[in-house]
């Protein structure tokens, strides 16, 4: 499923279903992103990889968000930024953030920018 195009090379973002850490996830990579298995069984960029573009579904767990969407990856492709619902560690508070790409991490949270309760609420009735 093609979800946009790379920000970096303009190639096509899709969403493949893999296993990462015995989980099954969703990893969003460029096409041209070519990864292959080394020997220790971790994938790694393959030789004639001319982009690094991937993000996994999992990226925002340690915020307790159990999946990043294709929906939300989609609407990052196009709008350069996209608000998203993290929780606490307890799980108790919950609290929005703007996710922009990255190219080294392939996303990052805007930890310093607020977003306001105007987009907070335009996002609770889009979601």
């Amino acid at each position: 499923m093609v979800l946009g195009k790379c920000p970096y090379c303009a190639g096509n973002v899709i969403a493949i279903k893999t296993i990462a850490l015995g989980k099954k996830v969703n990893l969003y990579t460029c096409e041209n992103a070519k990864k292959e298995h080394d020997e220790s069984s971790q994938f790694v960029f393959s030789s004639d990889s001319t982009c690094t573009f991937r993000v996994y579904s999992n990226v925002f767990l340690k915020w307790n968000k159990r999946s990043f969407s294709k929906y939300e990856m989609k609407k990052l492709l196009e709008e350069e930024q996209v608000i998203v619902r993290l929780h606490g560690r307890r799980g108790t508070g919950e609290y929005f953030k703007y996710v922009i790409t990255d190219k080294e991490y392939g996303v990052s949270i805007l930890w310093d920018e607020e977003v306001s309760k105007k987009e907070e609420e335009e996002f609770l009735i889009s979601s």
